[in-house]
């Protein structure tokens, strides 16, 4: 299997972890001397960064505890995420804790001294079982509504138990909050005609005013030259 996934293996070109290392997530520390905790080209090194690059490369991260999901399940949990322009990922619980604990740090594989990590990272709680990540690159609430609706069917085989939306953590109570929400399209249509209407009533306001200070000062530059028509609209006829 392996040697149809990665026929560089049958040449003698490296072991298949060793392949991705090299042309996988890694290239984004290629330009540096990295000091990690195990080989640059270890599996779990490899597995570090290939999380660091799920989380920053994507806007939505959902995360899910599957329970004894059968492989026809999880066949068709992957087409339907793929449809809805996602991808789901099986986690190493150990290692996406690492990850987490330390990706306030610009290589969260590299050595570092316990008092320094992050252990109060609000999506540590989370990872007490199987879990999976199901990634989205872009924040549409509309494809969260359906894979949630969706995963409704699975019960207690797949279920979510909290999400990273773009900077922040989100619980499921906010992540259901988020799926009724409009798409960004719709938001900035919606943001356009708000500030056309907006436009148009200051623009009226604007001419208003103007109207009303041209009149004033054509009035009152009329009294200047005029003083004693002045005098007389003010004095009551019956005086």
């Amino acid at each position: 299997m392996l040697q149809y996934l990665f026929p560089s293996v049958k040449q003698g070109l490296g072991s298949p972890f060793q392949l991705m290392a090299r042309w996988g997530p890694m290239r984004l520390y290629s330009s540096a001397v990295r000091d990690t905790v195990k080989p640059v080209d270890s599996r779990k090194t490899y597995l570090i960064d290939r999380y660091k690059h799920l989380m920053e490369s994507n806007q939505i991260v959902l995360f899910a505890h599957r329970n004894n999901l059968m492989k026809q399940e999880s066949f068709e949990l992957r087409n339907l995420v793929s449809e809805l322009d996602g991808q789901v990922t099986v986690l190493r619980n150990n290692l996406f804790q690492v990850y987490l604990r330390n990706s306030h740090r610009p290589d969260p594989a590299a050595k570092v001294r316990k008092g320094e990590q992050n252990w109060k990272h609000p999506l540590l709680p989370l990872f007490r079982g199987p879990t999976a990540a199901i990634s989205f690159k872009e924040a549409n609430p509309q494809n969260i509504a359906k894979l949630l609706k969706a995963l409704e069917r699975s019960k207690d085989k797949l279920f979510i138990v909290g999400a990273k939306v773009e900077t922040e953590t989100f619980d499921v109570a906010k992540l259901n909050e988020f799926k009724t929400l409009p798409t960004k399209p719709e938001l900035q249509s919606q943001l356009v005609g708000l500030l056309n209407i907006m436009g148009a009533a200051g623009l009226v306001r604007t001419l208003e005013s103007a109207s009303k200070t041209l009149y004033l000062t054509l009035k009152s530059h009329e009294d200047n030259i005029n003083p004693e028509k002045k005098i007389e609209e003010e004095t009551p006829k019956d005086a």
